[in-house]
């Protein structure tokens, strides 16, 4: 009796056999943007695939539809790890990108099976997140000259991430209207359009409604600009913080804005925070990186609990 083999539906106009690697990805792609997934998702899988077709291109290797388990964990994840020293995080990432684009093809009817499925992702490394120093973050807000725009902008830049914790491309994303002084918070639309309403208290508000004052009536919406008023992009918040550290000489430590989140997330619970706002406020949808935050920065709660315990400031009665 002939073997059996798996076969592709043939329930489409085209067979999965005759899609090739760029038709299969420009159809997921449509598809992301069909389920209203986010710009930045997309271009997140698009720069996935790029580097996925460029791996394969330097070893002369043919992408096609599907790909098989052994020529992914070969030509992608080994080729990665081993010739191009990749990290496991990045490798994770193309892989990741894969394995939906081949399940997106299932669902649709072009496969039978995902055959990427059951490959493994690489085991991460458990880096603890760093985070600024009281010493460095007044050394870093001195750098700005708040008397002009820029020098306005970028100071305001920098306690909104420490007054927050929010995301950098959450900040780009925040227009005017978004902001509610009176009431002290500021909407923020995070990952999956998820909203939610981040507390701001009458310090920072005092900074934000000064720089609102000289940022002016502009045609965008867009709460920080270049001086050319445009909106102020991801990578230019970044390279803006970038030059801002080097100015103050900070080199031990790397001052971008996750690090600023990271420092939030410290502070917020050093200074006796919950994890349940914490988890609100920082946006997470599920609780693993906060008890990670948590356990991470528990020395300082014992330093903390250590000030300021109720019984060792007790007076106690003799016996």
């Amino acid at each position: 009796m002939a073997k059996r083999r798996k076969r592709f539906l043939q329930t489409k106009d085209v067979p999965a056999a005759n899609l090739s690697f760029d038709e299969a990805v420009h159809m997921f792609l449509d598809e992301l943007k069909i389920r209203n997934r986010s710009k930045r998702t997309i271009e997140w899988h698009r720069e996935n695939f790029h580097a996925v077709r460029k791996v394969f291109r330097e070893q002369k290797v043919q992408l096609s539809i599907p790909l098989a388990t052994s020529t992914v964990k070969k030509h992608l994840v080994l080729y990665c790890k081993e010739q191009l020293n990749q990290q496991p995080r990045t490798i994770n990432m193309r892989l990741g990108s894969l394995k939906m684009l081949h399940s997106y093809l299932v669902k649709e009817g072009y496969l039978d099976v995902n055959p990427l499925a059951d490959i493994d992702s690489l085991k991460l490394p458990k880096n603890i997140p760093v985070s600024l120093t009281d010493e460095q973050i007044e050394r870093l807000l001195r750098v700005p000259d708040r008397k002009t725009f820029t020098g306005l902008r970028d100071f305001t830049i920098m306690l909104l991430l420490l007054e927050t914790g929010i995301r950098v491309s959450e900040l780009a994303n925040i227009k005017l209207k978004d902001i509610n002084l009176k009431d002290g918070y500021i909407k923020i639309f995070g990952k999956g359009a998820k909203e939610r309403n981040v507390p701001i208290q009458s310090k920072f508000k005092k900074v934000l409604s000064e720089y609102l004052l000289h940022r002016g009536d502009l045609d965008t919406d867009a709460l920080f600009v270049t001086v050319d008023n445009t909106p102020l992009k991801v990578r230019s918040i970044q390279e803006r913080i970038e030059i801002i550290a080097e100015k103050a000489g900070i080199t031990e430590i790397r001052t971008s804005p996750h690090i600023w989140r990271h420092t939030f997330a410290r502070k917020y619970i050093v200074n006796g925070g919950d994890v349940f706002s914490l988890k609100q406020i920082l946006g997470h949808s599920g609780w693993q990186m906060v008890h990670h935050y948590v356990n991470l920065f528990s020395s300082d709660v014992f330093k903390k609990h250590q000030q300021f315990s109720p019984v060792q400031n007790l007076r106690l009665p003799s016996v």
